[in-house]
């Protein structure tokens, strides 16, 4: 036996290894820039083809993929559910349509040049699967051919339910490398500036990057003079900004102003917010002075506390009633690397670090309060992940039916995905807590994509390779025709008409293809989470209507 045999026979037999092998030479590819371009965690997936066109047996148990896009859709969804929702408020029904729409016109093309080609209806159908990369849909148009067959062991059928695979099998990869590669040249062509981006994104989906800042203003105009904190913020006439220290005039205690604090002529205040509103607004309050109220610590103490204590968690600021317990306010929310403003309707989520302003004989109250555990961060909530999985799942297996008796399933992904996009919502339910910390949602969300890509390609390979001998280069032309066009309408449409950020754009544009691959590219391009928010919108619906318009074109 040479050393290739033993190699194979090593990987056959030995699947964990194979599995990590694939991971680990992935990531290494990915990080691999040519001219600026690189694969990034993507990069598994084509390790993973590589790897399994090298045997038949070169392949991994399917509980290995699903289990990794379970994880990854779930985790998605999860950070991604208050957004979601209130997306609708603004473009989100307006970017499904759009979705809709250029699904339709890809079926409809790949429908026209499977005709143009002599195809099978069962090859078109498959193809269209393949350069979607849509799983769930190949699954319907197989599982409609399985009921349409009176001798499933026969040849024939067996033939026949092959046909829709090969299709399938063929167009994957550049279902995938083909959008990817469209990524890569909008960036280039349109010089994208993510960081800039990042500013105009905040205003669709409410979250900042910016730093917050803040000012100290001495109270001179008089349409402030008189009227609590209550009534101005209720009125909306500071927009987002918080006042954090008051100086009352002829005073020289500094104090912590709660709703019901009158505002005086002549008091000093501290306004924290986004440098632009800061800037805005100031003047609308007074005139800048040079006394900076937060180099004061004699009465009002200020620290960064960790957010850990599940009977806070995945409540609202609104509803902590810091300043009546306490007279101590919130000022700002760091998630991850960004600084969110403090606003009343934010709901906290665990590994949250707020900035209270307390005195300081009540700020270790506030500590036990909210928690500022780190190791508790670290415990991850397996009971309600698992009820939460457990019912996308069941959502997955229900039967959904459709004009003409038959019916379809939202799958491992759209079920699991829409499960998740509510419970992010709602935050807790009593005393489940379904948010988890943002360390805890990356760490999973990453092992989960990585496993599904590795799976797939392996999955995938042999069949990739043995049907490209087989079936001809015409297949993988027309595979790469539809998704090159869809992709690059969805990209013209979105960025040049309707002017989404790129970042927003990248997240929509892999929902629309179904791809995690394509969102773990965006998700490397960027790091706000936008991409995030952009895929969580659009994918359920995306999901729903290439698995209808699938068997529109096999039965056309």
């Amino acid at each position: 036996m040479n050393y290739y045999d033993a190699f194979i026979k090593l990987l056959l037999e030995n699947k964990p290894l194979l599995l990590f092998l694939v991971i680990a030479i992935g990531y290494f590819i990915g990080r691999i820039k040519i001219a600026g371009f690189s694969f990034g965690v993507a990069a598994v997936l084509f390790v993973g083809l590589a790897f399994g066109a090298l045997h038949p047996d070169m392949a991994l148990p399917d509980m290995i993929y699903i289990l990794g896009l379970v994880l990854f859709v779930y985790t998605i969804g999860l950070r991604s559910g208050a957004s979601f929702f209130a997306s609708f408020k603004k473009s989100g029904l307006r970017d499904n349509l759009l979705v809709i729409g250029i699904l339709t016109v890809s079926a409809a093309l790949t429908s026209v040049l499977g005709k143009w080609m002599g195809l099978k209806s069962t090859l078109t159908a498959g193809l269209f699967c393949g350069s979607l990369t849509n799983t769930p849909a190949l699954a319907s148009v197989v599982d409609i051919l399985k009921h349409s067959i009176s001798d499933p062991a026969s040849t024939t059928a067996r033939d026949l339910l092959a046909e829709p695979v090969v299709g399938y099998s063929l167009a994957y990869p550049i279902g995938v490398m083909g959008v990817i590669f469209l990524f890569q040249m909008g960036i280039r062509f349109w010089k994208i500036d993510f960081k800039k981006e990042a500013a105009i994104t905040a205003e669709i989906t409410g979250v900042s990057t910016e730093e917050l800042e803040h000012i100290n203003v001495f109270v001179t105009q008089s349409r402030f003079i008189g009227r609590t904190l209550r009534e101005i913020g209720e009125s909306g006439e500071l927009g987002e900004i918080i006042v954090s220290r008051r100086l009352p005039y002829g005073s020289n205690e500094i104090e912590v102003p709660g709703p019901s604090t009158l505002i005086k002529s002549g008091d000093t205040l501290t306004l924290v917010g986004l440098a632009n509103e800061l800037e805005r607004y100031q003047s609308l309050i007074g005139i800048p002075t040079g006394r900076d109220l937060s180099l004061d610590a004699s009465t009002v103490a200020v620290r960064r506390i960790f957010v850990s204590n599940k009977a806070v968690i995945g409540k609202r600021i609104r509803d902590l009633k810091l300043y009546q317990q306490f007279n101590g306010i919130i000022t700002r929310i760091r998630r991850g690397d960004v600084d969110l403003p403090r606003h009343p309707d934010l709901t906290l989520e665990a590994g949250d670090r707020v900035r209270i302003i307390a005195p300081k004989e009540h700020m270790k109250e506030i500590s036990t309060y909210l928690g500022d555990s780190y190791q508790k961060l670290s415990e991850v909530d397996y009971i309600s992940i698992s009820i939460g999985i457990a019912l996308g799942l069941l959502l997955g297996m229900l039967p959904v039916p459709l004009p003409g008796g038959s019916t379809f399933h939202l799958g491992f992904a759209a079920g699991p995905l829409i499960v998740a996009l509510i419970l992010g919502k709602l935050g807790r339910s009593g005393r489940i807590v379904w948010v988890m910390s943002l360390n805890a949602n990356l760490t999973l969300r990453q092992m989960g994509a990585v496993f599904f890509l590795a799976g797939i390609g392996l999955k995938a390979g042999y069949s990739f390779y043995s049907t490209f001998q087989t079936a001809g280069f015409q297949l993988i032309i027309l595979g790469a025709i539809v998704t090159l066009v869809t992709a690059l309408l969805g990209i013209l449409l979105f960025k040049l008409v309707f002017k989404m950020p790129y970042n927003l754009l990248l997240g929509v544009m892999s929902a629309l293809h179904t791809q995690p691959a394509c969102l773990a590219f965006a998700n490397e391009k960027d790091d706000t989470g936008a991409a995030n928010i952009g895929y969580a919108t659009v994918f359920p619906t995306a999901m729903v209507v290439k698995i209808l318009l699938a068997q529109v074109i096999l039965g056309w």
